[in-house]
């Protein structure tokens, strides 16, 4: 073994890698547009329950509650599924990549001991472990490795000056030498009451470890992602006038119905109707249905 054949053998190993990773990718794809539309099914469902809730109150249980209660469960046990499905593809792709790495630097450990390689230097295989990791806390990429190479070789005087100042009593929260995007919500944070309590009596306030595996943007696309999801629910299209929810409106009973619900102006109601309702296009696809089977 010699590395020009060790070479030529991870280059041939890694060769069918990229198109691996093109098809577990797009199954990651499809997976998730089927996921949006399990969601937005169930979301609709859910919408259906919480305007007749806000129509009639709390004390009156929807007609068909329990059916869409079911149709949710359903559909969240399947989103539940597709999640669990992109997990394990997502765990393939890792394993792929580890399995080739792991051949590589095995076979760059027999030609350390057999002299054919001469051994990574220490300083070199430092700052690759650190690169290594930083690019994997990294959640914005470019943005932040920069930061951590700007001040990985920052002078040492500089550091400890920054630190100093992030200790005096005046400071609100700890300056680290690399600024992470926003602190840990894991840990605990003062009230406001606590604060001026301490500042009053000239204690230092706490100081706030911050998480360097917390990445701000996520967490707010997660925290305002139910915000717009509301904002997309109260502009869905009822009725045959194709406009929003307003005033009193009536469920249709037809399992097909393609409105659902409909404005008592719309279809000329002035009180809720007893019973089952039909409206206009259901009940004549009903009296449909009827034709057929006595023709038949």
């Amino acid at each position: 073994m010699d590395p020009s054949s060790v070479l030529d053998q991870t280059i041939q190993d890694v060769s069918n890698l990229q198109a691996e990773f093109t098809h577990i990718l797009g199954e990651i794809r499809a997976s998730d547009t089927q996921l949006l539309d399990q969601r937005k099914k169930y979301m609709q469902k859910d919408s259906q329950i919480h305007k007749f809730i806000r129509q009639h109150g709390s004390l009156q249980e929807h007609p068909k509650e329990q059916e869409l209660s079911e149709k949710i469960r359903e559909k969240m046990s399947a989103c539940k599924n597709l999640q669990e499905q992109k997990c394990t593809m997502a765990n393939t792709a890792l394993y792929l990549v580890a399995k080739h790495l792991s051949r590589l630097e095995k076979n760059i450990g027999l030609l350390e001991e057999d002299g054919l390689l001469a051994p990574v230097d220490e300083d070199a295989d430092s700052s690759t472990e650190f690169s290594r990791e930083s690019s994997s806390v990294s959640g914005t990429g470019e943005r932040r490795r920069k930061a951590a190479s700007s001040s990985s070789h920052e002078p040492s005087h500089v550091k400890r000056r920054r630190t100093g100042r992030a200790s005096s009593p005046n400071q609100t929260a700890h300056t680290p030498s690399v600024p992470p995007p926003a602190t840990s919500l894991s840990q605990p944070v003062a009230s406001r009451e606590d604060e001026s309590h301490e500042n009053t009596e000239g204690s230092p306030l706490p100081v706030v470890e911050k998480d360097v595996n917390f990445d701000l943007q996520d967490y707010n696309d997660d925290l305002f992602s139910g915000y717009n999801n509301n904002e997309e629910e109260d502009r869905t299209l009822y009725c045959f006038c194709q406009s929003v929810s307003y005033g009193e409106m009536v469920a249709c009973d037809g399992p097909n119905c393609k409105y659902e619900w409909f404005h008592y102006s719309c279809v000329n109601l002035k009180e809720p109707p007893k019973g089952q309702w039909f409206c206009p296009d259901c009940r004549q696809e009903m009296a449909k249905d009827k034709l057929k089977k006595k023709k038949i």
